[in-house]
């Protein structure tokens, strides 16, 4: 007869890297193992996700909560939709307004790993909330925070995308 109660999962602290510019993955002052590049922000975003759930315990991947801290992409990705809109040259297509939604960013990595958790998109945190720790709890013992940092070039339509995915738990479990 079980009493209800489980052994708590141990779960490690894990940061993964991944960005769409050598230069800046590599001089990225993150303690963070075997950081990548890649040529799109989809993929280094799914590559960082891939690497933090990847470092969870088994039972807890498919349904550990994921925060993606999305400011600096929604205002990139906006300068760069004003720019197609504003570009005689180009024509706008129906995937112009979808890239908008940082959601895009992590929609390929949390469907092709049939990810059944919580999703939360914060666009801007408060001061108060600048060092943002996720809520785990017991009942959720474990979170992945996703970050996503934009370094704009001087084409509003160019930018260098870093990933940063950590990997959550509640302390004393």
């Amino acid at each position: 007869m079980t009493t209800g109660t489980r052994a708590p999962v141990a779960v490690p602290w894990h940061r993964a890297l991944a960005g769409t510019d050598e230069a800046r993955v590599a001089a990225a002052p993150v303690l963070a193992a075997a950081p990548t590049v890649h040529r799109k922000p989809v993929d280094a975003a799914s590559a960082a996700l891939g690497a933090a759930f990847g470092a969870l315990p088994e039972e807890l991947r498919a349904t550990a909560p994921l925060y993606v801290l999305c400011r600096d992409y929604g205002t990139w990705a906006a300068r760069r939709f004003i720019a197609r809109c504003h570009d005689p040259a180009r024509r706008l297509r129906p995937s112009d307004s979808v890239g908008l939604e940082t959601s895009e960013l992590v929609r390929p990595y949390l469907t092709a790993a049939e990810h059944r958790g919580d999703c939360y998109l914060l666009a801007q945190l408060t001061a108060a909330q600048a060092e943002f720790t996720p809520p785990v709890t017991a009942a959720r013992p474990a979170a992945v925070v996703l970050d996503l940092i934009v370094f704009p070039g001087e084409d509003p339509r160019d930018a260098d995308c870093l990933a940063l995915a950590t990997t959550w738990k509640a302390s004393g479990l």
